[in-house]
């Protein structure tokens, strides 16, 4: 059962940062702004590997919460961001996400 949780976390820590990544890539302000909007942008600002973030973007491993927070960060955003979208995930976002994944 507690892996099963971790998977779980995992996954859901993954579809809020994809969220928040394509956020950055849609925004307008896109070319205006020097916005992180790749992962080696956001592994520069974040001070971690671009192998970490691509890992933690494709639910490989699970971020340290201060690695998760440099990363919500180097983006621009605000862990109450992260937060908001990560509640809403829903169970058929998951499954999507991990059969895209797998």
């Amino acid at each position: 059962m507690e892996k099963e949780l971790e998977e779980h976390i995992k996954t859901k820590t993954a579809i809020c940062l994809n969220i928040l990544l394509n956020r950055n890539k849609s925004n307008p302000e896109f070319n205006k702004v020097d916005i992180a909007n790749s992962y080696g942008r956001i592994a520069s600002r974040a001070f971690v590997r671009k192998a970490t973030v691509s890992n933690i973007f494709n639910a490989k491993t699970n971020p340290g919460t201060a690695t998760l927070i440099l990363i919500i960060e180097a983006m621009g955003f605000t862990i109450q961001d992260f937060a908001e979208i990560y509640v809403t995930i829903k169970e058929k976002e998951i499954s999507e996400f991990e059969s895209n994944n797998n």
